[in-house]
């Protein structure tokens, strides 16, 4: 009885040993399944665009609230001017801005307007210049994310819906995730400064919600 006694807490012991072993399995293996289910924790994007993302007379603009109400990491490479076939700033378009933006070494590009290339009468060479900025980014090792252009009043102007539908027909074709933002325009009168050139303040708070809203429904899963 005695021998059995002191036997006991040998095999509790073991037991013991055991079952904190297998749970200890089951927490790596429920924690790894979780890590891999669960979305990033913060996100590196990199922002290509036009006037309205690169500003003027804002005290800030909508990819630095985004970073600020998100977490993520943004970087800005927005030049006024530029388009898929518009020169920016300096004469240079999207793909220009692409490159610089992938020294920045992000998760995803987002490419995001497109008002500039309004003066363009033709579809078929905005489209070609959307699918030359995708293919960029694609075979820079980046995920690229299509922002079409906005507007601030309906109906919309015919030049901008056309920007809109080639920009949307070259992120189908590549199959890219694309968000068209004229339906319904994203801002309004009120939201654009005096001469109606420019989103406010207050419109570059408006896009960095619309902007975080899309971006979580189709990264952040």
């Amino acid at each position: 009885m005695t021998r059995r006694r002191r036997a006991l807490p040998i095999v509790s012991a073991a037991a013991a040993v055991i079952l904190v072993a297998a749970l200890a399995t089951a927490s790596a293996i429920a924690r790894r399944s979780n890590e891999e289910a669960a979305p990033p924790r913060s996100l590196r994007i990199a922002v290509v665009g036009d006037d309205y993302t690169a500003g003027r007379q804002n005290r800030v603009v909508w990819p630095t609230l985004l970073a600020q109400r998100t977490g993520w990491s943004v970087s800005n490479f927005a030049l006024p001017g530029a388009g898929y076939l518009a020169d920016g700033a300096g004469g240079y378009a999207f793909t220009y801005q692409v490159d610089r933006a992938r020294g920045a070494d992000p998760d995803f590009i987002l490419v995001v307007g497109g008002l500039k290339d309004t003066g363009f009468p033709e579809v078929a060479p905005i489209n070609a210049g959307a699918i030359a900025a995708i293919h960029k980014i694609v075979l820079g090792g980046e995920r690229p994310l299509l922002i079409g252009p906005t507007w601030y009043e309906t109906p919309v102007p015919e030049a901008v819906s056309r920007v809109s539908d080639a920009v949307q027909s070259a992120a189908k074709s590549t199959g890219v995730p694309y968000l068209d933002a004229l339906d319904p325009p994203w801002l309004s009168p009120r939201l654009m400064q005096a001469d109606l050139a420019y989103p406010t303040d207050e419109g570059q708070s408006l896009l960095a919600d619309r902007v975080a809203a899309w971006v979580r429904t189709e990264v952040v899963r």
